[in-house]
C-alpha cells in the first residue's frame, strides 16, 4: 500500500515506529487519558537522547531533571517498549530503588504492550510476548524486560540495556551507608550484566540528591553523555533536541514555565529549603548549611570584550603553598570594566610551585596588560607582591618590566563567610558581572553555591577579595579617571 493510500492514523502509527518521541506521547495519552500533556522541549531533548542510546550513538547516557516531568515514563516504560518494539530480541534490565515501584512500571510497560496501540505500531513484537510476570516479560525472540530493585538478584541474567531510574529515595541520600550501598549495587551487581561490555547500553535517569549520589558515582568512571536540566537554567547552552533542532537555553531560563513558572519555584525553594531545592530542581547537590549563594539572582553579560573596549583590568589572586593533589588551589580572577560594570572576563586555578605561579601571574598580567594586581597578603602572598613590586619598579630582570601595573596586599580581617556575604549583593546588582558562557563557569557555579561548606572555596574567596577592592577606595581611584576605552591598549 503506497503511503497516499494510508490514513492520518496509519501514518501516525508509523511515525511512532520510528520516531521515539512520537512513540513517547502515544504512550503517554495511553497511561493517562485524562490528564493533557504539558509538551516543552525538554521531552524532545530526552526523546533525542534516548534515540542515541537505541541507535548506538550513545551508549552511556546520564539524564538528570527535576521530579515529575514524565522521566520514568519516557526512560522506564516508552523506550523498553519501543526498543523490544524495533528488535524483539533486545535483552533490558530496569531498575528501580523499591520493588512496589520496580512493579509499577513493569504494569504500565505492560498495559502499553497488551495495547491496540503497540499492535498497531509493533504488529510483530506484540504478538511475541509468551511470559508477562509482574518483573518479567518476555518474547519469542528471547528478549526481555526484567524489572529489579535495590538490592535485587539478577545472577545469570545478561542485558544489551541496563535502565537506572531513581535508584534512591531522597530520604536516604543522607546516610552514608545507603549511598554506599546503590554505588556498590551498580558496580557489583548491575555492570557485570552487560552481554556487550563494548556494545552494552546504560542509561541513569534521575534527579540529584546528594554530592557522593549515583550520578556523581557514574560521572566519575567517564565516558558518559550528560543531559543536565535544572528547572532554572545556569548557563547558557545549546541542547540538542529530535530531528536534528537545536534548543539555545539561555541563563534563567524556566525548564517547565506553565507547568512550574518562577513564583511557584521560588515558593518551593523557600518551602523545602534552598540545599534540597538546589539539589532535586537544580541537579546541584549543596553540602548542608551550603546555598548562601542565589546563582538565579546573579547577573551576567553576553560576551568579553576586546581590551581595547576595557576601561581597567584589575586581577585578583588567593594563592597556595602546595602542589599536592588534595591541596588548595592557587586562583586569578580577571576583571574588566567596561565603563558601567566590572566583568569578570577570566578565571585562573592552578596548583604551582611558586616559581611557576610568579611565571604565570607575570603572563596574565601582560596578556591582559593589567592596571592592577591584588593579592592575599598571606602564604605566598608575600613573596610574590615582592617581585610583583620590582616588576612595577623597573628594579627585576627587564624582560618582567611593568611599571603600568600597580599592586596592592589584602588583608583579610573577617572570616571568609564573613566577607562574602559582606560583598555578594554586588553580584546581584550588577556592579560586578559573570560571563553567560566560559569553560570554567560550571566549576565556580557549584564553589559559590555550596559555599561556606564545599570542598573547595579558593574561587569564592578571590572574587571576594576583588569585590572588597572594587568597592573600597582603590576601586574608586582606579575609575576616578577618564572612563573612555583606551584605543591603543591591547589585549
Amino acid at each position: 500500500m503506497s503511503a497516499l493510500a494510508l490514513s492520518p492514523q496509519d501514518l501516525m502509527y508509523a511515525a511512532a515506529r520510528r520516531h521515539f518521541d512520537v512513540f513517547a506521547e502515544m504512550v503517554f495519552h495511553l497511561l493517562e487519558p485524562a490528564t493533557p500533556l504539558s509538551r516543552g522541549w525538554y521531552l524532545d531533548a530526552m526523546a533525542a537522547a534516548l534515540s542515541d542510546v537505541e541507535s548506538g550513538a550513545c551508549r552511556r547516557l546520564l539524564i538528570t531533571i527535576p521530579p515529575r516531568h514524565m522521566k520514568s515514563l519516557y526512560a522506564s516504560v516508552a523506550f523498553p517498549a519501543w526498543v523490544l518494539g524495533r528488535d524483539p530480541s533486545a535483552k533490558l534490565i530496569c531498575v528501580s530503588y523499591s520493588q512496589d515501584l520496580a512493579a509499577a512500571h513493569s504494569r504500565n510497560f505492560r498495559k502499553v504492550i497488551q495495547s491496540e496501540l503497540y499492535r498497531r505500531v509493533f504488529p510483530g513484537a506484540a504478538g511475541s510476548f509468551i511470559r508477562t510476570l509482574e518483573h518479567d516479560l518476555q518474547t519469542r525472540d528471547g528478549g526481555y524486560r526484567l524489572s529489579t530493585s535495590l538490592g535485587g538478584t539478577v545472577t545469570g541474567i545478561g542485558a544489551d540495556y541496563i535502565l537506572i531510574d531513581d535508584l534512591m529515595k531522597a530520604q536516604d541520600a543522607s546516610y552514608p551507608e545507603a549511598r554506599r550501598r546503590a554505588n556498590e549495587f551498580v558496580d557489583e551487581t548491575l555492570l557485570s550484566r552487560l552481554n556487550s561490555k563494548a556494545e552494552g547500553r546504560i542509561v541513569s535517569i534521575q534527579q540529584r540528591l546528594h554530592e557522593d549520589d549515583i550520578v556523581a558515582h557514574l560521572k566519575g568512571k567517564g565516558g558518559f553523555r550528560e543531559l543536565e536540566l535544572p528547572a532554572i537554567a545556569v548557563k547558557d547552552e545549546m541542547i540538542p533536541l529530535t530531528y536534528g533542532r537545536i534548543h539555545h537555553r539561555q541563563i534563567n531560563e524556566i525548564l517547565s514555565p506553565k507547568r512550574e513558572p518562577r513564583e511557584i519555584l521560588d515558593r518551593m525553594r523557600a518551602e523545602m529549603g534552598a540545599r534540597v531545592f538546589e539539589a532535586q530542581y537544580q541537579q546541584n547537590p549543596t553540602p548542608p548549611d551550603g546555598a548562601y549563594i542565589d546563582w538565579s539572582r546573579i547577573q551576567f553579560y553576553d560576551e568579553v570584550p576586546p581590551r581595547n573596549r576595557l576601561f581597567k583590568i584589575v586581577h585578583s589572586w588567593d594563592v597556595a603553598s602546595s602542589t599536592e593533589p588534595h591541596a588548595d588551589y592557587s586562583v586569578g580572577t580577571v576583571w574588566g570594566h567596561d565603563g558601567t560594570s566590572w566583568l569578570l572576563v577570566d578565571l585562573i586555578r592552578v596548583r604551582l610551585t611558586y616559581a611557576d605561579l610568579l611565571a604565570r601571574v607575570r603572563l596574565e598580567r601582560n596578556r591582559w596588560h593589567a592596571d592592577m594586581i591584588v593579592v592575599e597578603n598571606s602564604s605566598l602572598g608575600p613573596a610574590l607582591l615582592d617581585d610583583l613590586a620590582r616588576d612595577m619598579r623597573c628594579v627585576s630582570a627587564p624582560e618582567h618590566h611593568a611599571s603600568y601595573c600597580g599592586r596592592l596586599a589584602a588583608k583579610p580581617r573577617t572570616s571568609k563567610e564573613e566577607r562574602m556575604m559582606a560583598q555578594v549583593e554586588r553580584l546581584y546588582s550588577g556592579l560586578a558581572k559573570l560571563p553567560r558562557q566560559a569553560s570554567w563557569l560550571d566549576d565556580l557555579r557549584r564553589e559559590l553555591v555550596s559555599f561556606p561548606s564545599g570542598r573547595q572555596d579558593d574561587q569564592v574567596d578571590s572574587i571576594a577579595q576583588f569585590l572588597e577592592y572594587a568597592v573600597g577606595r582603590g576601586g574608586r581611584s582606579i575609575l576616578a579617571g577618564d572612563r573612555r576605552p583606551d584605543p591603543a591598549r591591547r589585549r
